[in-house]
């Protein structure tokens, strides 16, 4: 099954804090929702290891993600595979930061995901709803914080 998303919230920061914060791997993991553990491979590589529930499906995902096309402070792509009992998951990301007016940005995000196995088979409805709030949520609660710590 594949799930499309995007979004473009504004951040009270300016980009280069904003690219700052992308690139720190555990700051991100502390604004993902369901994420358990963060390991760095290299400052472009992580293993993770998420728990996702959708309806009365529960699982826990082993995900690869990779940063790659960096361009600081104006963009990058995110990647991530994984595995669960059952389940797989891919999800590509393309990330551009763009000024919007001295010390605030507008991050622009757009994520694909392909989702397979047991997860998938909850039912289009209930998944697409359950992947847009999680990711959504993610992204928005990612700008919040930066936005925070940037005042």
């Amino acid at each position: 099954m594949r799930l499309e998303f995007s979004g473009a919230p504004e951040i009270a920061a300016p980009p280069d804090q904003v690219w700052k914060r992308l690139l720190d791997h555990e700051f991100v993991a502390s604004v993902a929702p369901g994420v358990e553990s963060v390991e760095a491979v290299d400052d472009r590589h992580f293993k993770v290891v998420a728990g996702v529930g959708v309806g009365s499906v529960k699982v826990r995902f082993q995900l690869d993600v990779e940063l790659s096309d960096l361009d600081p402070p104006k963009s990058l792509k995110m990647s991530a595979h994984g595995k669960a009992p059952g389940s797989a998951l891919d999800v590509r990301t393309a990330l551009a930061i763009e000024p919007v007016a001295p010390d605030r940005s507008r991050l622009r995000w757009d994520a694909t995901s392909e989702v397979r196995g047991t997860v998938a088979s909850v039912g289009a409805r209930m998944l697409k709803g359950t992947a847009k709030q999680l990711t959504e949520t993610f992204w928005n609660q990612f700008a919040e914080r930066v936005g925070a710590r940037a005042t």
